[in-house]
């Protein structure tokens, strides 16, 4: 079973291996160093947790791991974002809504957008 509680490092990681789709841990460090230093020991780890957690896999070339991602970045994001309802608004989207329509500002052009896609699940111009 795949569990889909990732940590911030984790995420990084992962957002890397979406977007170029098949990386070594050199080249995440590498891009992570362009950003934040970050040991190698650092990135293995999340790798290796990736992997046991059912999130990515790995091929090995030439003794040299190259990892893929198994899980879209959507099916990460909804359960992300069912397990921050669940947690703070307990389970409630109308609470979850309502706490999100009171406190932020939402154009008029951007409200019947959003109308839309509650009503129909979907962006229809």
């Amino acid at each position: 079973m795949t569990e889909f509680e990732i940590g911030s490092g984790q995420m990084k990681v992962l957002r890397i291996l979406w977007r170029k789709k098949r990386a070594t841990a050199q080249d995440i460090i590498d891009e992570l160093n362009e950003y934040e230093i970050v040991r190698r020991s650092t990135v293995q780890t999340f790798l290796r947790v990736l992997v046991k957690k059912g999130i990515i896999d790995y091929d090995t070339e030439d003794r040299t791991f190259v990892y893929y991602p198994l899980i879209e970045e959507e099916e990460i994001a909804k359960h992300a974002f069912q397990g921050f309802v669940d947690h703070v608004f307990n389970g409630s989207m109308e609470g979850f809504l309502s706490f999100f329509a009171k406190n932020r500002y939402i154009p008029p052009e951007k409200s019947e957008k959003l109308r839309r896609l509650l009503e129909n699940g979907e962006d229809k111009k």
